[in-house]
């Protein structure tokens, strides 16, 4: 299910182009703290954001991601 965008999202949590420069780091083979610096959020956001989304094969899917943190922020508030 792909659910809207809701508009623009408070800085504590990542954004699609975010999400896209992780994913984009990581197959630049670049570490987690040189990706936290690139984007301005902390090395444990970064890290915990990896571990979350990594599917088995090591891949990350940034559009998926940022379509489930939508999807779980509008379960939240029903």
């Amino acid at each position: 299910m792909i659910v809207p965008d809701a508009g623009p999202i408070s800085p504590r949590f990542l954004t699609q182009n975010d999400r896209i420069a992780i994913a984009d780091g990581l197959q630049a083979k670049q570490t987690v703290k040189e990706i936290a610096a690139s984007i301005g959020k902390s090395f444990q956001t970064v890290c915990r954001e990896i571990k979350r989304n990594a599917k088995p094969d090591g891949s990350d899917h940034p559009w998926w991601a940022h379509n489930q943190s939508l999807l779980l922020s509008t379960l939240r508030e029903n």
